[in-house]
């Protein structure tokens, strides 16, 4: 899925302990993410992916589906993720 990255994510991603969030598993997040919905405040889709190489840690990436390419939105571990 081809994407880019809003002004936000770029930010998210440059901050102490985030910036070892791979390219390739926010590309994995999203063509094969374990659990998804859409947030119907901000008509954004979040979609969920356990990262084995991370402590099977589940990375969240939160994006825009009506723009293109998508418009990632943020991108981060999420901790409270229990599915």
């Amino acid at each position: 899925m081809d994407y880019i990255l809003s002004q936000h994510a770029i930010e998210e991603l440059q901050r102490s302990g985030r910036s070892q969030i791979k390219e390739e598993w926010i590309q994995r997040t999203l063509t094969t993410p374990d659990y998804s919905d859409l947030d119907t405040r901000t008509n954004t889709i979040r979609v969920w992916k356990r990262i084995p190489e991370y402590g099977n840690r589940a990375l969240r990436v939160v994006y825009n589906p009506n723009k293109k390419p998508v418009v990632i939105v943020t991108v981060f571990f999420d901790r409270g993720f229990k599915k």
